[in-house]
């Protein structure tokens, strides 16, 4: 009789095979049924992340503001890493696609660095302002910057002591563009939404992914 199951293998750290056969042991479960359920929790989860549609908008006071300024700087300061912010924007167009770029030279912090979407490093509070300026000196672009989509640290990083938090936008290309490349960029492309994942080389979020999915399908 045919067999119906495959096997799959793959590692685990000691600590967290540890820990895993600590939990089955405890839940009198089989390996198989572990992982199974996992499984079948993870894509439950994911359905129904991908079904939410994120409004953007948090019910923030001025003294939830100052609390968050007051943990990001104690944080700040009390790190011996170097943080490093960058925003990059998914821009869209009337054609849906959106726009990525090609760096010109590898990038200093993100070694396996080649496509990615437009921006750079943000320096000030005033993300939207400065995202416009980084688009507009590196693409010719006018956007708007609609919501932030994800916000993460980047696992890529080859340095050590210094830590990259990332920031994805979704904007929108104004009417009556012209592309043109600033010198950091070998080359801009238009691309379908989902695309951009045979051109990137490094990771991205599952946040970004569900976006782009949603943009592809629209």
């Amino acid at each position: 009789m045919a067999r119906t199951t495959k096997v799959v293998g793959f590692s685990l750290p000691p600590e967290i095979h540890a820990k895993i056969e600590s939990f089955i042991k405890s839940k009198h479960k089989t390996r198989s049924e572990f992982f199974r359920e996992l499984i079948d929790l993870y894509f439950t989860t994911a359905q129904q992340m991908t079904n939410q549609e994120p409004s953007g908008e948090l019910d923030l006071r001025q003294p939830d503001l100052a609390k968050i300024l007051r943990s990001y700087w104690l944080a700040k300061s009390q790190s011996n890493l170097k943080i490093i912010i960058t925003g990059l924007a998914i821009i869209g167009n009337s054609q849906n696609q959106v726009l990525i770029a090609s760096r010109k030279h590898p990038d200093e912090i993100i070694e396996n660095l080649t496509w990615s979407f437009p921006g750079g490093r943000l320096t000030t509070l005033e993300f939207a302002t400065e995202l416009k300026q980084r688009v507009k000196e590196a693409t010719n672009l006018d956007v708007s910057v609609n919501n932030l989509i994800a916000a993460r640290v980047f696992p890529d990083s080859t340095l050590h002591d210094v830590q990259v938090i990332t920031l994805y936008f979704d904007c929108r290309a104004q009417s009556g563009y012209r592309l043109r490349q600033a010198r950091d960029y070998d080359d801009l492309k238009w691309v379908k939404p989902l695309d951009v994942f045979r051109y990137f080389t490094s990771s991205t979020s599952d946040e970004v992914a569900r976006f782009l999915a949603m943009l592809q399908q629209a």
